[in-house]
């Protein structure tokens, strides 16, 4: 009887495992970073990323995700498993808990580098207000991708819209802080692209009219670089303005070189190095 009833759990454990799709996927990295506030440091990552999917006799999707990161500078190592999320999707759009996105991060323009150096944060260090978000709702209608996203515990919202026609893209957020008298922001973009040349301009409102910004990324393909990319930023607090320039050039295999130089807040930075996806 033992024999069969082990037999039996462990052909409900399989059939269990067979109703879900399991996946994984990873990036890495390898290079040198450079601040004139430090010295040039070697730098390495490892991400790897764990799903599951799956669907209910009645019709809904879920999906589980998590993963593991290592990252080493001058071989200082620090690693951590990522919290993850659990979501369900169907009719309704796509409710996801765990660790999320607040959409207030629904707006924003890239940086540069392999690893990247901060250019893109004097524009949008404060167009979250601060909100935190552990319940993200997405919904999906033609040309519109709409996020709702709230904190459980402390009642932070924020909301996110992107409209997407062609190559023109534009991007509204806005987020605030659940306390009494918390700080919000309202942040905005628009993207588009002509041939190889592509540029995202945004903006950001807040609150403390001391935070708002504005930033500008563009890029273009260049014979024997890739990709050319410039970034200039700018907000209210920092003294100086962020303004860079890099460039990014796929190897085949996964493998992209990219590297970056600029300067944040009157801080020379930049990085050169080797990234992968797989």
């Amino acid at each position: 009887m033992k024999k069969i009833l082990l037999a039996s759990t462990a052909l409900v454990a399989t059939t269990g495992f067979a109703a879900a799709e399991m996946s994984w996927t990873g990036s890495a990295n390898m290079g040198m970073k450079y601040s004139d506030n430090g010295i040039t440091q070697l730098h390495n990552e490892i991400d790897l990323g764990m799903s599951a999917t799956g669907e209910t006799d009645g019709g809904l999707a879920w999906k589980v995700e998590m993963g593991l990161d290592s990252n080493v500078t001058n071989s200082a190592n620090t690693g951590a498993a990522d919290v993850g999320s659990v979501s369900i999707s169907g009719d309704f759009g796509t409710i996801r808990v765990g660790a999320v996105d607040s959409a207030g991060t629904g707006v924003g323009i890239g940086d540069l580098g392999f690893d990247g150096i901060g250019m893109d944060d004097a524009a949008e260090s404060n167009r979250n207000a601060g909100a935190a978000a552990d319940i993200q709702w997405d919904y999906a209608m033609d040309d519109i991708a709409l996020r709702v996203s709230t904190d459980s515990a402390n009642d932070d919202m924020a909301a996110s819209m992107k409209w997407t026609s062609g190559s023109l893209s534009i991007a509204l957020s806005h987020a605030a802080v659940g306390t009494t008298g918390g700080a919000d922001a309202t942040a905005g973009s628009i993207s588009t692209s002509v041939g190889g040349f592509a540029v995202t301009v945004m903006a950001s409102q807040h609150s403390d009219a001391t935070k708002d910004s504005v930033g500008l990324h563009a890029s273009m393909p260049v014979d024997g670089l890739g990709t050319v990319s410039v970034v200039s930023a700018s907000n209210d607090t920092d003294a100086k303005s962020t303004y860079g320039i890099g460039f990014s050039k796929s190897l085949g295999g996964g493998a992209t070189l990219a590297g970056g130089y600029g300067s944040a807040n009157g801080n020379d930075v930049g990085d050169l190095g080797i990234s992968f996806s797989f």
